[in-house]
């Protein structure tokens, strides 16, 4: 296990945070801004390389945008029971975007204060078809959906892999189903059981009651055993996670399909094994 740091600033507004990390060494690359010459500094660094705890200092003394993610090794990931399945190969918007009533179109009822509880109703529209590249998994921005190629959802069938329904996925202008990829939509919902070392910044809901907690980023996540529904393969958690207007749940998979995942070498999620107490 290993915590990283996305650490960024504009250099402009901080020529000695970045003065700074010249004299310590510290590699970083440049992105341009529009309408700027400085442009955006930024550079990943892991809490085991020696100079994490200058840059952490200087994060704390002179600011700046610190995104941090725990990354599991293979051995953890087949180690654990059960996973998390986070999307992270993001492409497309779900239509129509202008006005976001590709949410009444597709969900029903959500809160409309917090934007948890909502159930899809309907096949999520996409502008185009995907350009995957090699990736095999893809989610649409604005969502925590799951899309995947055909190869993959043979692969699934195959193994008889449990706890999701195939939904096709609309081209907008066509009306036609996605060729590239289908939605694997997941109905089967666990019990509560986040450990209370892990209700991270509870947020209670004054329109729904619903209790919303922020999204968890380092180490493991820890669940009860007993609150996991049995003979499944996917199910999420009871538990939504999120800020402002928007929340999702949890999608947890078993050892079997995260063999599956690893073995073919599937992109665009990443695994996060969880802890059951």
């Amino acid at each position: 296990m290993e915590i990283s740091h996305r650490v960024s600033f504009n250099a402009g507004a901080k020529p000695d945070f970045k003065a700074a990390l010249d004299d310590m060494g510290v590699e970083y690359k440049i992105a341009p801004l529009p309408g700027q010459s400085s442009g955006l500094v930024y550079l990943d660094i892991t809490e085991s390389d020696k100079l994490w705890i200058q840059v952490k200092e200087l994060i704390q003394a002179k600011g700046a945008s610190d995104v941090y993610n725990t990354m599991f090794t293979s051995e953890e990931i087949l180690n654990a029971e059960w996973i998390r399945l986070v999307p992270v190969f993001e492409q497309g918007y779900p239509q129509p975007e202008n006005t976001m009533a590709w949410k009444e179109f597709t969900y029903q009822n959500g809160c409309t204060e917090c934007g948890v509880d909502y159930r899809q109703k309907a096949p999520f529209r996409l502008k185009k078809e995907p350009r995957l590249g090699k990736h095999d998994f893809l989610c649409l921005f604005w969502t925590y959906t799951v899309f995947c190629t055909p190869n993959a959802l043979a692969v699934l069938e195959a193994h008889r892999i449990q706890g999701y329904e195939v939904w096709d996925a609309i081209l907008h202008r066509t009306n036609q189903p996605s060729q590239e990829v289908s939605q694997l939509v997941f109905s089967q919902v666990a019990k509560p059981g986040l450990a209370s070392e892990d209700q991270l910044q509870p947020q209670v809901c004054q329109q729904c009651g619903i209790t919303k907690y922020a999204y968890h980023k380092r180490g493991y996540m820890h669940l009860r055993k007993d609150s996991l529904l049995p003979d499944t393969d996917i199910q999420l958690t009871s538990e939504w996670f999120g800020s402002g207007r928007s929340g999702f749940r949890e999608i947890l998979i078993s050892n079997r399909l995260a063999q599956l995942i690893l073995e073919n070498k599937w992109r665009g999620v990443s695994l996060k094994p969880i802890e059951l107490i």
